[in-house]
């Protein structure tokens, strides 16, 4: 999964138990928290293989 796709489903947990239930569960919640966590790092890799990656030399 990359960044976005963690994001997206951190932030479908915590809708989905907005939506249904007023609040989010407990459970739920570190769910969401660790998928961010994982949205987090996957940017910063995402990243440092942008700018590691070899840049081309055509003009």
């Amino acid at each position: 999964m990359n960044a976005a796709e963690y994001r997206a489903a951190a932030e479908r947990i915590v809708t989905k138990d907005t939506l249904s239930y007023g609040a989010i569960t407990p459970d739920h919640f570190r769910k969401a928290e660790i998928l961010a966590q994982l949205a987090v790092s996957a940017a910063i890799s995402e990243t440092t293989e942008a700018r590691t990656a070899p840049q081309s030399t055509d003009a």
